[in-house]
């Protein structure tokens, strides 16, 4: 049996970083940053007549590497599953709950306040500005 893939794996996280809380808090500020514009086009691309399911499954592959990356794993894993949906070609119905999980995952990750994961990294002084150390 399978464990639920975490929101933030802070080890995963840290072990990216180098063991530095800063960085891998400023890494995930950017991500967060950038995830709405990154869900936007899948919306774009799924919208389009017929969709565009070369670009999503670029999107996800794309997702799929910087989550994993980070330790972002529930969205990690959404992007895993509906990539390996659109290379199998599946019903509608399968890709759709695919998509839907995804769709899930970006909206249990933003909201989640920044401060929460500053906390759970153990950041101590953040950069001002955004800066990268």
């Amino acid at each position: 049996m399978g464990t639920t893939p975490a929101l933030l794996n802070t080890e995963t996280a840290l072990a990216a970083c180098r063991g530095d809380p800063v960085l891998a808090y400023t890494l995930i500020e950017q991500y967060r940053t950038h995830l709405p514009a990154e869900q936007a086009e899948l919306v774009k691309a799924l919208a389009a007549t017929p969709p565009d399911w070369e670009t999503i499954r670029k999107q996800v592959h794309r997702l799929q590497s910087g989550s994993a990356y980070l330790g972002i794993e529930r969205i990690e894993s959404a992007a895993r599953t509906l990539e390996m949906a659109l290379l199998a070609h599946p019903p509608t119905a399968l890709l759709m709950g695919a998509w839907q999980a995804l769709e899930r995952a970006f909206d249990e990750f933003l909201a989640v306040p920044g401060e929460d994961w500053e906390r759970r990294l153990g950041v101590v002084n953040r950069p001002t500005g955004g800066a990268v150390p």
